[in-house]
C-alpha cells in the first residue's frame, strides 16, 4: 500500500465518522412558550361539532376532565387477563344501575395494568380490558355512544412496591364520568 492510497483511507474514514457524528446529533427544534401555546390550548377546548345528544366513545378525550364518583367502584383483573371476573360483573352491575339514574352522565372506562409487560402490551391489554368493560355495560343497557375508553396500561400504578398484592390493585378498570356537554 502506498502512502498516497493510505492518506485517501484515512481521509475517507475520517469523513466518514465527521458525517455519521453529525447525523446522530439533536436536532433543535423550535421551542414552544407558555405564550405559543395559550392560543392552542383555548381552541382545543371548543367543540368540533355542536352536539348534545351523541358522544364519540372512541374520539379525543385525552385532556378533558372526568371525575371519580364515591359510588363507583373499582373492578380487578387477573394477571394477564381481560375478561371480567363474576366479582367484576357484580360490580359493573352496581354502577349501572347507578349510571341509568344519571342521564346526563358520559362515561369514561380507564384500563390500567400492573409493570409486568413492555410498554406496548401493556397499553394493549388495558384497552382490551376498558372495551371489555364498556361493552358489559352496553348489554346492561347503557348506550354505547356516552361511554369512551382509554388504556393507561401501566403509566398510572396505584401501588409501586413489586409485590403480588400490589400488582393486583394496578391491574383494574376505573370508570369516572362528566356531565354531557
Amino acid at each position: 500500500m502506498t502512502l498516497k492510497n493510505l492518506k485517501l483511507i484515512l481521509l475517507f474514514t475520517l469523513a466518514a465518522g465527521i458525517a455519521v457524528n453529525f447525523s446522530a446529533c439533536n436536532k433543535k427544534g423550535v421551542k414552544k412558550t407558555d405564550a405559543s401555546l395559550a392560543g392552542i390550548e383555548d381552541t382545543a377546548t371548543l367543540p368540533l361539532v355542536e352536539s348534545t345528544d351523541t358522544f364519540d366513545a372512541e374520539g379525543n378525550i385525552r385532556g378533558t376532565e372526568f371525575a371519580e364518583h364515591t359510588a363507583l367502584k373499582l373492578i380487578y383483573f387477573d394477571f394477564d387477563r381481560y375478561l371480567l371476573s363474576d366479582s367484576a360483573r357484580k360490580t359493573l352491575q352496581a354502577n349501572a344501575d347507578i349510571v341509568k339514574n344519571h342521564k346526563e352522565w358520559e362515561l369514561l372506562v380507564e384500563g390500567h395494568c400492573d409493570e409486568r409487560g413492555t410498554i406496548e402490551y401493556n397499553l394493549a391489554l388495558g384497552q382490551k380490558r376498558a372495551k371489555e368493560v364498556r361493552d358489559y355495560y352496553v348489554r346492561l343497557g347503557i348506550p354505547e355512544n356516552s361511554i369512551g375508553t382509554i388504556s393507561y396500561g401501566e403509566e398510572k400504578p396505584v401501588c409501586s412496591a413489586q409485590t403480588d398484592e400490589c400488582w393486583a390493585k394496578n391491574r383494574r378498570g376505573e370508570t369516572k364520568f362528566r356531565i354531557r356537554q
